[in-house]
């Protein structure tokens, strides 16, 4: 295999990888042009040790945040860099399927591939989406080098496509799947295409590679766990392989409802009903079906395959997995989006570009959505942690070059008529998020300058609760006093979950 002229290096591929990445900027223009918190940032703004990742099993973001990007929490770069991912991946694909000149539906079917809403998810966290995008070029480099049909299984390029493969699912556990949906996508484009692919043989040799991948990311977690002593219950919480037999119609249900809202038949998911994706998903189908004289059925199942697998691992965790989690369906849309606007069927092909036109534009719509909850929430949230500490200023013996610790009752939710996904930040306030978490809370207003502000020990949340749960909600006089160096506020009626396991430790002494 020649690998010295690739779409990436070869002359003339500047403008193509400009023009990607244009089309990034205006599915992402918001991200790039702006900076805007997402919980968990506050606390990812103050970190100074990057094995919380290791205790994810993402040893290879820990990498990424330690040697290449120490700070991700700022603005344009993570998205920028994204974005240049992005465009890399699709480069390593289309280069992958003998795609040696990019036209109209190789740059509107990008949008699909970079931009399907739940990649949304993922990128309103500063502290992923670099990294995020790098594992997405692994994962097409991986691809890219075990596309041709002379590379043998025990090649060197077979192995760096390994360790190119465990390495992208060290920085996301879900880029597995994806390299499964990936490898179909590239399999079913160069059957299809007639260049020189074997249907069976490249399935093979998809599945050699996610298994080598897999043990290379299985051997680096073991390795890196080593060496760091932080908890693993936030990733384990997750895996309940057990629950799938005891409730196989409960799982089921749940896998079903989370593809249709994927996949743009439910309302829940994006906020907004993408009722484009599934007519533009069928006549891709169909497009396999009426292009190919031969082993089309073989084909149909293999894409339709790709849709299934992004959902593999809900089976094991109950049916319930982020939508973050999803980076395999981007893929998958993108594989049935091209193969019907590429269509030899001008019909076919004509309803697919309207399709596909009105499916950029739902995208943009349900991205502006998130963008104007974002702008808002950022505001409401500036202005009330201005507001408490103009109010805890104006408090008997506050003394502004002495540190305080805070401890929160209740939640301050912000309310807003645009859609707040339940699997998503986005639109959520700082003060309402855990029910009113006061280190959030405080980090929060760390960053704004608020600097004497501090998390609450578990002994002054017990030494406070009983008078906080008394106090009036804020705004009303009195919902925020300071009490032996704690300052005491509270945002709403109902007590969080550490408020009532508070108010139960004092109850039982």
């Amino acid at each position: 295999m020649d690998t010295s002229q690739t779409m990436l290096t070869r002359p003339g591929t500047i403008r193509p990888a400009i023009n990607l990445f244009a089309i990034f900027a205006v599915m992402y223009f918001h991200e790039l042009a702006s900076f805007q918190l997402s919980i968990d940032e506050e606390l990812a703004a103050f970190r100074t040790d990057a094995s919380v990742w290791i205790a994810q099993g993402r040893w290879g973001a820990y990498l990424i945040e330690t040697f290449l990007i120490p700070h991700p929490v700022m603005p344009f770069l993570a998205p920028a860099v994204f974005g240049v991912c992005c465009v890399a991946a699709y480069l390593l694909v289309m280069d992958a399927i003998d795609k040696q000149e990019l036209f109209v539906a190789e740059y509107a079917c990008f949008a699909i591939f970079c931009g399907f809403p739940t990649w949304f998810f993922i990128v309103e966290f500063y502290s992923n989406i670099a990294a995020v995008g790098i594992g997405l070029t692994a994962i097409a480099l991986a691809l890219w080098l075990i596309s041709k049909k002379d590379i043998p299984v025990a090649s060197s390029h077979f192995f760096v496509a390994i360790a190119a493969g465990g390495f992208a699912i060290s920085i996301y556990q879900s880029f597995a799947p994806a390299i499964l949906v990936l490898g179909i996508a590239v399999t079913v484009l160069k059957v299809r295409a007639g260049n020189d692919g074997s249907l069976l043989n490249d399935l093979i040799r998809t599945v050699v590679l996610f298994d080598g991948s897999a043990i290379v990311y299985v051997v680096g977690n073991v390795i890196f766990k080593s060496i760091t002593s932080i908890g693993t219950e936030y990733i384990e919480s997750f895996f309940q392989p057990g629950f799938l037999f005891q409730h196989p119609m409960v799982v089921t249900g749940r896998v079903l409802e989370a593809m249709r809202g994927a996949y743009g038949l439910g309302h829940d998911t994006y906020g907004v009903v993408l009722w484009a994706v599934p007519p533009l998903l069928i006549l891709g189908g169909w497009t396999l079906l009426k292009d190919l004289p031969r082993t089309k059925l073989l084909l149909l199942a293999a894409a339709l395959v790709a849709l299934l697998i992004p959902f593999g691992v809900h089976l094991i965790t109950a049916g319930n997995l982020p939508v973050r989690s999803l980076v395999g369906a981007p893929i998958a849309v993108w594989l049935f989006a091209y193969l019907a606007v590429t269509s030899r069927n001008t019909r076919i092909s004509i309803a697919s570009a309207i399709l596909l036109g009105v499916t950029i534009f739902q995208i943009l719509v349900i991205q502006n959505y998130r963008q104007t909850s974002s702008y808002l929430v950022d505001k409401h949230d500036m202005l009330l942690a201005a507001s408490i500490y103009n109010r805890l200023s104006e408090t008997p013996g506050f003394d502004a070059k002495h540190a305080y610790a805070l401890s929160v009752f209740g939640a301050q939710p912000f309310v807003t008529n645009y859609p707040k996904p339940p699997s998503s930040t986005v639109g959520y306030s700082f003060f309402e998020w855990d029910g009113g978490n006061p280190q959030r809370i405080a980090s929060y207003m760390k960053l704004l300058g608020y600097s004497n502000l501090n998390r609450p020990t578990l002994d002054q949340v017990d030494q406070t609760v009983a008078r906080l749960s008394t106090m009036p909600v804020w705004p009303a006089r009195g919902s925020l006093q300071i009490r032996n160096d704690i300052v005491l506020i509270r945002l709403g009626e109902t007590p969080s979950a550490a408020n009532a396991q508070a108010l139960a430790r004092i109850a039982d002494h």
